[in-house]
């Protein structure tokens, strides 16, 4: 090999080096909640950051929900999409909303943790779900089987059953907020960082409370009325007066999804660059800092982890034996 033949070889090596192993995609479509959602918000965070380092051709896609998108990824009419550890779950084993079993959805990272629980009056009596018998709660939510699903377990953890309750429809979480604010409802399911809430405070005399998992709610119990539900705490702060001392709720996390047909190497630069620039992430995004970098590998997803995201875990030594044992389960 001539001198000027071999260095035109090394120097095609190091570029092809210095590239992004990301071989098959053309684009990057991200399937979120409507337009003006978090999850909107983190999709197009993540779409930027994509395109930036990756140098693919990335968007967000609102959906009605992620009853729609899930479906689009397991046929790879789309890329990714973000949903929380409940859906993720149903859709994988065919319940609920999906009809069907979804056995290629694959989890690539948690990106966000929501942190959930009844809000009633805070001059209700309402201390604990145990205290919900005879009330009206508003936990029926059509557009959303999942957090109808949570809304029941929260009751049952209370010792109670829904002939115990009224149990109301609601139009969503905002619907069940305003129903409590203005006294057509005693409780009601919130996100307990929803911003809304300081306002809601404001407006009722006596401000609001969140109320407490009920007697029956120990280690376990959530995760096993509803996969991907966790026991959490609610510590008070300044910046929410409605959480009274230090409160037991549920929390369940959000992951990005991908599905087992995307090859190794492009799930795992994609998870890489989510790591890489996480801090950046978290400066733009609000919602992401309740995850550190180090957590972005939940060690209990509802689906599987994708192998190309397992290989940039434990290269970064995030990897743990607890992650080998939830992923040989599936």
């Amino acid at each position: 090999m001539k001198l000027w033949q071999a260095a035109a070889t090394a120097a095609f090596l190091m570029l092809g080096a210095s590239q992004p192993a990301m071989a098959e995609l053309k684009n990057i479509t991200i399937g979120t909640n409507p337009s003006g959602s978090t999850f909107y918000l983190i999709g197009s965070g993540f779409a930027k950051v994509f395109q930036e380092k990756l140098g693919i051709r990335s968007t967000a896609q609102p959906f009605a929900g992620s009853s729609v998108y899930l479906p689009s990824i397991s046929v790879g009419d789309i890329t990714l999409g973000l949903a929380s550890t409940v859906d993720s779950g149903l859709a994988y084993e065919g319940k609920a909303d999906f009809p069907q079993p979804m056995t290629s959805l694959r989890s690539l990272a948690r990106v966000w943790n929501i942190p959930y629980a009844f809000i009633t009056r805070a001059d209700s009596g309402i201390m604990t779900a145990d205290d919900l018998r005879g009330k009206r709660v508003m936990g029926d939510m059509p557009t959303s089987q999942a957090l109808t699903m949570i809304n029941k377990a929260i009751i049952k953890s209370g010792g109670l059953t829904l002939d115990d309750v009224d149990f109301m429809s609601s139009g969503g979480l905002m619907d069940g907020i305003t129903a409590v604010v203005e006294g057509r409802a005693d409780a009601a399911p919130v996100a307990t960082t929803m911003p809304v809430l300081l306002e809601s405070q404001a407006s009722v005399p006596g401000g609001l409370r969140i109320v407490a998992n009920g007697s029956q709610g120990v280690e376990g119990f959530f995760a096993g009325e509803v996969s991907g539900v966790a026991l959490s705490t609610a510590a008070p702060n300044e910046k929410r007066p409605f959480v009274i001392g230090e409160t037991p709720i549920v929390s369940y996390d959000t992951m990005l999804i991908a599905d087992e047909s995307m090859s190794e190497d492009d799930a795992y630069a994609i998870t890489k660059t989510l790591y890489d620039n996480w801090a950046d992430l978290q400066a733009d995004i609000g919602p992401l800092r309740g995850v550190a970098q180090d957590a972005l590998a939940l060690p209990e997803p509802s689906a599987p982890y994708h192998p190309g995201a397992i290989k940039f875990y434990k290269e970064v030594g995030l990897w743990t034996d607890a992650h080998e044992q939830a992923q040989s389960k599936f």
